[in-house]
């Protein structure tokens, strides 16, 4: 491996032509700078430089050696910055996961935009999943973070955050009898009517967490249809096959054929977000848990 002090010295006398002065530009004697040449010569067997009366010229072989020289040092003058940036999280990787309820809502691209324009050298890698499927993957160190609807387990070494609570309200197809009236609906008067729901399996949490709340209110949802997504199943209210309580976030992506009223329960209908991630969470993680005291809440 060739020694990059012997390179920066065939650099530089290269570049002045002269050992003298390639010498004065490296503020050293020129006797230790003539061995420096003479050492890498013989390292590579073969002249580098041609000695004339006035300076020296480059061989072909020393050109070759020039170009490539140059190239290793320009490389090796930014190491010790990007390994300080990789330190300070300042470049890399971010691997963020997410439910689908999530993702429809404003705080995660408000979070995303945020983060890129305080760190634009890290790149993003999102991926919507199931919670327990992001779970899992922020425990096996495939995610670095997660966004979910409840805390992680105190057993599974995770570390939770709470990002904010988001509302929870009805979806109605336009023409069912309880979108004529105005005003919040009592979540205990949808007890007569047919459900739409998020399927358990893309969404737990949301779904647990409204079945929760109905049972809280004294009656359990008639469940005629599950939807694999949050959108199909605003889908099927559109067409009229049931209502569903939604977070309230979706409303303002999705609106035709569809009335949204704000429900009322002796216990606050609440659908909260949670940040995952590991305990040893790493610097980009901790700079995304830092944005959350920053951004005003709710996001």
């Amino acid at each position: 491996m060739i020694d990059i002090h012997k390179l920066k010295a065939f650099v530089a006398v290269v570049e002045e032509s002269n050992i003298s002065k390639a010498a004065q530009r490296l503020h050293m004697q020129q006797p230790p700078l003539t061995r420096l040449i003479q050492s890498l010569e013989q390292e590579l067997n073969t002249a580098l430089l041609k000695r004339l009366p006035r300076g020296v010229e480059v061989t072909e072989a020393g050109k070759a050696l020039y170009q490539e020289a140059v190239t290793i040092l320009a490389h090796a003058s930014v190491i010790p910055q990007r390994v300080h940036n990789i330190a300070q999280g300042k470049e890399g990787q971010l691997n963020i996961g997410f439910t689908h309820s999530i993702g429809l809502h404003p705080f995660l691209p408000t979070l995303l935009r945020q983060f890129r324009e305080n760190f634009p050298a890290v790149s993003i890698r999102l991926e919507e999943d199931s919670s327990s499927v992001l779970i899992d993957a922020v425990m096996n160190e495939k995610l670095d973070i997660a966004f979910v609807r409840k805390p992680a387990s105190m057993q599974t070494q995770l570390q939770s955050t709470h990002v904010l609570d988001e509302p929870l309200v009805v979806a109605l197809p336009s023409n069912h009898p309880l979108a004529e009236q105005s005003g919040n609906i009592q979540l205990k008067d949808l007890e007569p009517y047919e459900f739409v729901l998020y399927r358990r399996l893309g969404g737990q949490d949301l779904f647990d967490n409204i079945l929760a709340n109905c049972y809280q209110a004294g009656f359990s949802p008639n469940i005629v249809q599950e939807a694999p997504r949050l959108t199909s199943c605003l889908n099927l209210i559109a067409a009229g096959i049931g209502l569903s309580i939604v977070p309230i976030s979706i409303q303002d992506i999705w609106n035709k054929q569809i009335v949204y009223r704000t429900l009322t329960a002796k216990k606050p209908n609440i659908a909260p977000i949670y940040a995952i991630y590991r305990s040893d969470e790493n610097i980009r993680v901790r700079h995304v848990l830092e944005l959350f005291a920053t951004l005003h809440r709710p996001i």
